[in-house]
């Protein structure tokens, strides 16, 4: 008797995630037209990011990259590259902003933008343009395991004030992180991996649903600022695309000198796929913020269209 919802339960994930970019963006573009239910899902903001992160996690081969942290060589190469992707970063981006005399709102999205790790779904991203998936694997993880301590200790370094205790911050980071691993590694524990590569599409259309809800409480009181301040809206609205696609291409370029093709096109798309969802979670409620975050997803979710074309 179960055996019927359950089968048209896969079908319906299968077809999700088979049509997962339209279906992203189709969501991107209605999402505005419920406003009640981002209001109501904007407290399970935390839940949600790692609900997001934990069905990333559960298609990764968590052992295999810890053996390549366990290379004393690999790992001091990354810790480095980590250091130039996230304080000096955010360093940079501040202080041109600072120069430029930017918004104490705009200021706030450059230093978000830098103390963020890649997105969750990066190496997803990258194995869809032929990028290398697996530096983009390994680097990801690690840059989402130091957030913790690594974002509330860049954000001081720049001197952002957010009325939040650093200490503070990094437990609230600590457990999405800590609840992204336990989602992940519990499906693989229940599913087992072989059973999730086996049904892929399935795993996409759970994963794409979960993106989905994600995406309402980011635009929680988005729309009504948007309309208030209309040339601000339209100025973070321009700075989350230029930040995404600019940086994705600045960083490829620059990044062949010292990499092969497809691991310098993964650095540009690190550096421009962002999980700035975790600060919206963790900090104060700021509707500047809060259309960052929500713009971002924009040249997020136009990222396969964009770029695929380059290949």
């Amino acid at each position: 008797m179960a055996s019927g919802p359950i089968v048209g339960a896969m079908i319906l994930l299968r077809w999700v995630g088979v049509h997962a970019g339209s279906v992203l963006l189709c969501g991107l573009v209605g999402v505005g037209f419920f406003p009640d239910l981002s209001a109501f899902l904007r407290p399970f903001l935390p839940m949600l990011v790692s609900l997001v992160l934990g069905l990333a996690i559960a298609r990764m081969d968590v052992g295999s990259i810890l053996r390549d942290f366990a290379n004393p060589r690999k790992l001091a190469l990354m810790l480095a590259a980590l250091v130039a992707f996230v304080p000096l970063t955010c360093l940079a981006l501040v202080g041109v902003g600072t120069l430029l005399g930017a918004s104490p709102e705009t200021i706030l999205a450059l230093a978000v933008f830098g103390a963020s790790p890649p997105l969750s779904s990066a190496a997803s991203l990258a194995l869809m343009l032929g990028y290398d998936a697996r530096m983009t694997l390994q680097f990801g993880s690690l840059a989402t395991l130091a957030l913790p301590l690594l974002g509330p200790l860049t954000m001081s370094l720049v001197g952002i004030d957010v009325d939040v205790a650093v200490l503070h911050m990094a437990f609230r980071i600590a457990a999405m992180v800590a609840g992204g691993f336990a989602i992940g590694l519990g499906l693989q524990a229940i599913l087992g991996r072989s059973r999730i590569a086996a049904h892929r599409d399935a795993f996409n259309g759970a994963a794409t649903i979960g993106m989905l809800l994600f995406l309402f409480p980011l635009f929680d009181g988005v729309l009504g600022f948007a309309r208030a301040e209309p040339l601000q809206a339209a100025g973070l609205l321009a700075l989350a695309v230029m930040l995404n696609f600019g940086g994705h291409i600045a960083v490829s370029i620059g990044a062949r000198r010292v990499a092969d093709l497809p691991r310098a096109q993964a650095a540009g798309l690190m550096f421009g796929n962002r999980n700035v969802s975790f600060y919206l979670a963790v900090l104060p409620l700021n509707p500047a913020l809060g259309l960052f975050v929500a713009a971002s997803q924009i040249p997020i979710y136009a990222t396969p269209a964009v770029f695929g074309r380059r290949k």
